[in-house]
């Protein structure tokens, strides 16, 4: 993973992303495989935070009052859940309506404008054609992700 401001958020912080994160990851009944992993990616800076790593334990089976920790994160916190929300639920190569309208929320809270979202939603599809054609390079194959 590149380097990322993601790891000089604050303890509590930390634990509102990564409550979001789950909330996305899981809002549609289900945590694929792809969705676990991404959100594994995602938070595993953040685990190396004994605060954190103990707050973590078990919450994925929880349901979390989106707008507490939408209103406890930083603008800067808010606009890298955005991204990092976006990025994770194309993982299983397709949005569903639930994953949507919490990203919604998120822009909602960030101020993030419609295009500006459209933005993220168009680099999710670049980087996942740019993964796409390493998979091509080497005769592989990959699945696709649904802009539906």
């Amino acid at each position: 993973m590149l380097p990322d401001t993601l790891m000089d958020m604050q303890p509590e912080e930390c634990i509102a992303y990564a409550e979001i994160m789950a909330a996305v990851a899981t809002c549609d009944g289900q945590f694929t495989p792809e969705e676990m992993s991404a959100y594994e990616a995602r938070t595993a800076s953040l685990l190396v935070r004994p605060f954190v790593r103990e707050r973590l334990q078990g919450m994925m089976d929880e349901t979390i009052d989106l707008d507490s920790y939408l209103e406890s994160l930083s603008s800067h916190g808010l606009k890298l859940v955005l991204r990092d929300s976006i990025l994770m639920a194309a993982c299983d190569g397709r949005y569903v309506d639930e994953e949507l309208q919490i990203i919604g929320r998120i822009a909602s809270a960030a101020g993030v404008d419609e295009g500006t979202l459209n933005q993220l939603y168009k680099w999710v599809l670049e980087g996942w054609a740019w993964h796409h054609r390493g998979h091509q390079m080497l005769g592989l194959e990959h699945a696709q992700i649904s802009t539906q």
